[in-house]
């Protein structure tokens, strides 16, 4: 059978290579691909700006626009440095179809001919630290051909998809005699503040951990290649298996739908959903899902749906489940967590109070409840503060903002007049309590100290052991969420709260800014900053609610344990 596989393939859900080539699978009318997805999140501008200046090292020879296959091999044959677009033949006995980004010439082929190393930009950072790692190499983009250590980084593992993608060109290469000595592939991401940084990865390199039945521990470490081989192959076995599928064919096909990240943005959702159970665990636990291979597992233990997974004995579970999934870490915990979420789903129950002791979260006479604001660029403009007398029942919400694309001085100065403000309150209030949800704000509040060395802010920073109360971690040692444990969810669910915005979020409060900033008019400036001040409001508002509803499940509990207390009816 003749067909071909592009290179996001071995790294997309093998369904839709399925529904791609089972003839009785109705195709969509406007497919949607990673590459697309990538295009459309500002991928596609980077990628052009790092491979123009790509093109300005020596001896590039730029195919871009081209795509001529001829060209290419010509410019290989003659041992360009550098070739930018351009296209490599199809691999028709490997069922492959692709061209990199650009090719760099590395280490030649026996007899001294060219051979070449793949390129690929992605819109994303692809390295984090690690000490004594030396496996990595690097070029600069004005001499991508001579590579230099680069030691104390790793390939970050979840960013493999790129690997993949390279895997399956550097095949095609090989196809067509025009790979290097040495599998090596390159990169460039976002790694050098958008500068442009090639990253060299050795194919070969085993540091992928995937599942492993022989293994002892239940998973080993994999090399990209060996991971791109096994998924291609896959692929390439569903392709076959469906092209020779019949309308009505009472064969199981080789995959069923399994709900992913992916399918967001996939072109075959439509298709899919219909074939899915409605209470697939895939579909309803959304929270910390179990992944493909745990799910795969439990359907091979018979259990695909909510209720069953709500219903089933986890301890006669673990024997067969956990050698399965030992490729994850806490496995056992996972499964537990979701087979607790099942059960509340099945309930029909959103929160649930987990602990037996009251959780007894901290009070003073006088609060603050703090909440920043940051934008796209990751500079906080606006510090957000409910401030709380106990004794009089008196609120006040005020803010040190700055609606303006702040410079790093800028957001200094606005971080310090925040502090000022509490370093005066504090000195009022020796007891007061600062509450927040999550560490955001003290990890910033550290950040701007440690950056500036400022003595308002590093006396800020001295306040947090004894004055700043987490409500995240009391919430997560005392309470499971179907839906996680947000503070929407926790303000909502539990405490009853409602945000005056019908889309509160972090994400579009950035959206928010921007047009506040840069509106067209006056009036849309000054309405997208009040609905900015607004959600900053409700997000403070809504942690003192919290409070105040911990503190009720708190009394509820003491009256359920105080044995002079009786809910019977006088006699």
């Amino acid at each position: 059978m003749t067909f071909l596989l592009d290179p996001y393939a071995a790294r997309s859900c093998p369904v839709k290579t399925f529904n791609a080539f089972d003839p009785g699978t109705p195709k969509p009318e406007k497919p949607l691909d990673e590459s697309l997805l990538e295009a459309f999140s500002g991928g596609s501008e980077f990628r052009d700006s790092m491979l123009e200046a790509l093109c300005r090292a020596t001896d590039v020879v730029d195919l871009r626009g081209e795509r001529n296959t001829a060209e290419t091999l010509d410019a290989m044959d003659a041992g360009a440095p550098v070739i930018v677009g351009g296209a490599l033949p199809a691999d028709e006995q490997g069922h492959r179809v692709g061209s990199p980004d650009a090719l760099v010439r590395g280490a030649d082929r026996p007899g001294g001919r060219p051979g070449y190393w793949p390129l690929r930009v992605k819109p994303y950072r692809l390295l984090e630290k690690q000490r004594n790692a030396k496996e990595l190499r690097t070029s600069r983009l004005v001499s991508p051909t001579v590579l230099e250590p680069l030691p104390g980084y790793r390939f970050r593992s979840y960013r493999q998809g790129v690997l993949l993608e390279l895997a399956h060109h550097w095949r095609l290469l090989q196809a067509c005699g025009r790979s290097a000595a040495t599998p090596v592939v390159g990169s460039i991401g976002f790694d050098d503040h958008n500068r442009g940084m090639i990253v060299w990865v050795p194919l070969e390199l085993r540091f992928l951990r995937t599942f492993s039945r022989t293994s002892a521990n239940g998973h080993r470490l994999r090399s990209a290649l060996e991971r791109y081989d096994h998924e291609h192959g896959f692929r390439v076995h569903v392709a076959q298996q469906a092209m020779t599928r019949e309308a009505d064919d009472p064969r199981p096909p080789a995959v069923r739908p399994i709900r992913v990240p992916e399918c967001e943005w996939c072109a075959w959702w439509e298709t899919c959903r219909p074939r899915m159970d409605d209470d697939d665990i895939s579909l309803r636990i959304s929270k910390t899902p179990l992944d493909v291979r745990e799910l795969q597992t439990l359907m091979g233990l018979g259990i695909t749906t909510v209720s069953q997974l709500a219903d089933a004995d986890v301890e006669a579970l673990l024997p067969d489940y956990l050698p399965l999934t030992a490729h994850r870490d806490r496995s056992e915990a996972r499964l537990r967590t979701a087979v607790r979420r099942a059960r509340m789903l099945k309930r029909g129950v959103a929160l649930e109070k987990v602990s037996v002791e009251p959780v007894e979260a901290p009070r003073a006479p006088v609060e603050v409840d703090l909440d920043i604001e940051t934008d796209d660029g990751d500079r906080t403009y606006l510090w957000g503060v409910l401030l709380t007398d106990r004794s009089t029942g008196k609120q006040k919400y005020q803010h040190f903002s700055a609606f303006n694309y702040l410079s790093p001085s800028g957001e200094l100065d606005l971080a310090t007049d925040f502090a000022r403000w509490l370093l005066r309150l504090v000195g009022k209030h020796p007891d007061l309590l600062v509450y927040h949800y999550s560490d955001y704000e003290v990890v910033r509040l550290r950040r701007l100290a440690q950056r500036s060395g400022h003595p308002d802010l590093l006396a800020v920073c001295e306040l947090v052991k004894d004055h700043f109360v987490d409500l995240f971690q009391l919430v997560r040692d005392n309470f499971v969420a179907v839906d996680g444990l947000g503070l929407k969810v926790v303000a909502s669910k539990g405490a009853g709260f409602s945000w005056r915005d019908e889309e509160p979020g972090g994400l579009n409060s950035q959206t928010w800014f921007a047009t506040a900033v840069d509106g067209l008019n006056a009036a849309e400036r000054k309405a997208a900053r009040r609905r900015v001040l607004e959600y900053n409001e409700d997000d403070v508002r809504a942690t003192w609610h919290v409070r105040e509803w911990m503190d009720r499940l708190d009394a509820e509990c003491s009256a359920q344990d105080d044995p002079t207390t009786s809910t019977a009816a006088p006699g």
